[in-house]
C-alpha cells in the first residue's frame, strides 16, 4: 500500500514538472539582472546562480544592467567566461542614465553578446591597479589583459584597437562614441526601448576567413538565408515579452559582506586571538567562536569554496550545540543555530531557483524554525543540568560528610555512631577515645566505615 502511495506520488510530480516546465518553455521570458556595485566574488555567484534559472526558465535573453567602478580581476574573468558559455545570449545594459562601466565593467561588456549604453553613461579606463590604486605597468600583465580585451571584442565583431586603447591609454567612451566606434551595438534609456530595438535584429553565429567563431549583430531584414550560419537567435517579438527581475538570495547579502577585504581580515585576527584565548581558558568554549571567525574570514580569502563552508559551517553549529551542555550558559546553543542558519542561507541560492518562488522560502523557513528550536531546546537542557549540578547532593555517602552524629557505641578507636537516623561503624580520626552520647563529626569514609572526629564544642 506505502509503495503503491509512494509510486502515485512520484508520477504526479512528474506530471506537475512535466507541465510546468512546458508552460515555461512557451513563454516569453527576459530575465533582469541588476549589479550596482564592485564586481567580487559576491557578483561572481549571483551572475552564475541567475545564468542557471535562465536556463532553468527558459529564458530568451538576459538582460545584465550593469553600474559598477569595477573589481577583482579574478571575478571578472569568471564572469566573462560564463558568458562566453552560455545559452542563452547576455546584453550588458550600462544603466541607468549617467551610469559607468569602468575597468572591470568594460571587461563584462565586451564580453556581452550585445552591448547596450544609456545616455550620459561612461565606459572605459581599464589599467589594471593593485589593491593599493598603483596603476600596473608590469608587460607582463597588460599585455595578457590586453589579449583578453581584444579577443574578445574580435569573438563579437567589435573595434580590437579601441579595445586595446581602453587599457593602454585609459580611453573612455560616452555611447555615441561607442556607438560610432562599433564598441556597442544599441544606446537605449530603458529596457523597453532596447526590447522594441532588438525584435528587429537578430543575433548570428558564424565564420571567419581564419575558421574561428565570431557573433554578429544584424537587422532581420540582412539576414541571408542561403548563408550557412552556424547559429541564428532571432529577437522577433521580444518587446512583448514578459519581464523577470532576479531577485538575488540573501546569500548574496552575507557573501558581500564577507568577500569585504577589511571584514575578512578582521575576523581573522579575532579569530586568532579568540583561539589562543580558549586554549588559555578551557571549559568556556570561546576557542569555537574563534574557529567560526577564522572559517568566515577564509571564506573572504577564497581559501574556503561555500559548498564546504556551508558543510563545515552545519558542523560547527551542531559543536557548538553540544558543547553548551558543557558550560551551560546558553549563549553557545544560540551561536550553533546561528551556525546552522548561516550555512543554510549560503547553501540556497536566489527565492527564484526552483519553480515555485515560494518553495525555496519555506525551505529556508523550515531550517530557521528548525534551528531555532534546536537551540531553544538545548539551552533549556543545558540550563536544568547547570542547575542540578549546582544543587546539593541529598542522596549517598557524599551527604555524610560534614554532618553530625551522636555516638551509641563507645569508639576505642572503632565503634557505632547514629547519623541522620541511620547506624553507621565509625572510628575516630586520630586514634583516640570518644564516650557514649557525645557529639562527633563525619570528616571522611573508608569503605563502609566513617571517620569522625570530636565535635569541639560537644
Amino acid at each position: 500500500m506505502i509503495v503503491k502511495k509512494g509510486f502515485l506520488l512520484l508520477f504526479s510530480l512528474f506530471i506537475m514538472f512535466s507541465f510546468v516546465a512546458k508552460t515555461y518553455a512557451e513563454n516569453n521570458f527576459v530575465l533582469i539582472v541588476k549589479v550596482n556595485s564592485e564586481i567580487t566574488r559576491a557578483t561572481e555567484v549571483m551572475l552564475n546562480d541567475a545564468i542557471n534559472f535562465a536556463h532553468s526558465y527558459n529564458v530568451r535573453l538576459i538582460i545584465v544592467e550593469l553600474n559598477t567602478p569595477g573589481g577583482e580581476l579574478d571575478s571578472v574573468q569568471s564572469i566573462m567566461e560564463m558568458f562566453d558559455t552560455s545559452e542563452i545570449p547576455i546584453v550588458v545594459f550600462v544603466y541607468p542614465v549617467g551610469a559607468s562601466a569602468w575597468s572591470g565593467g568594460t571587461y563584462i561588456l565586451m564580453a556581452s553578446h550585445i552591448a547596450v549604453m544609456a545616455s550620459g553613461t561612461t565606459i572605459g579606463s581599464c589599467q589594471p591597479v593593485t589593491s593599493t590604486g598603483t596603476p600596473i605597468n608590469e608587460t607582463k600583465y597588460l599585455n595578457a589583459l590586453i589579449a583578453l580585451m581584444v579577443n574578445h571584442a574580435k569573438l563579437h565583431s567589435r573595434n580590437e584597437t579601441i579595445a586595446k586603447l581602453f587599457i593602454t591609454e585609459n580611453l573612455n567612451l560616452d555611447p555615441e562614441d561607442a556607438l560610432k566606434y562599433h564598441v556597442i551595438e544599441l544606446i537605449a534609456n530603458n529596457v523597453g526601448y532596447l526590447l522594441s530595438e532588438l525584435s528587429n535584429y537578430s543575433l548570428v553565429l558564424s565564420t571567419d576567413k581564419y575558421g574561428s567563431n565570431v557573433w554578429k549583430f544584424l537587422p532581420n531584414s540582412s539576414i541571408n538565408e542561403t548563408t550557412n550560419y552556424s547559429k541564428i537567435i532571432s529577437f522577433k517579438g521580444i518587446d512583448n515579452a514578459r519581464i523577470i527581475d532576479y531577485t538575488p538570495g540573501l546569500n548574496y547579502d552575507i557573501l558581500t559582506f564577507l568577500f569585504n577585504p577589511l571584514v575578512y581580515s578582521l575576523f581573522l585576527l579575532v579569530g586568532i586571538g579568540l583561539v589562543f584565548i580558549g586554549i588559555k581558558t578551557p571549559g568556556i568554549g570561546i576557542e569555537l567562536f574563534g574557529a567560526l571567525l577564522i572559517l568566515l574570514s577564509f571564506i573572504g580569502f577564497g581559501a574556503v569554496g561555500i559548498n564546504l563552508a556551508s558543510l563545515i559551517l552545519i558542523s560547527l553549529g551542531l559543536m557548538l550545540i553540544i558543547a553548551e551542555i558543557k558550560t551551560g550558559i546558553g549563549v553557545l546553543a544560540l551561536a550553533g543555530s546561528f551556525c546552522i542558519v548561516l550555512a543554510a542561507f549560503l547553501i540556497f541560492p536566489s527565492p527564484q531557483w526552483l519553480i515555485n518562488p515560494s518553495t525555496i522560502n519555506e525551505i529556508r523557513l523550515t531550517l530557521v524554525a528548525f534551528s531555532v528550536v534546536i537551540g531553544a531546546t538545548f539551552s533549556f537542557l543545558a540550563y536544568k543540568i547547570a542547575k542540578l549540578r549546582k544543587m546539593k547532593i541529598k542522596v549517598g555517602s557524599e551527604l555524610l560528610l560534614n554532618s553530625n552524629g551522636i555516638v551509641i557505641r563507645k569508639l576505642a578507636p572503632v565503634g557505632e555512631i547514629n547519623v541522620q537516623g541511620e547506624i553507621w561503624r565509625a572510628k575516630t580520626e586520630d586514634g583516640s577515645t570518644i564516650e557514649e552520647g557525645e557529639r562527633v563529626k563525619v570528616v571522611a569514609r573508608q569503605g563502609l566505615i566513617l571517620i569522625v572526629r570530636k565535635e569541639e564544642n560537644a
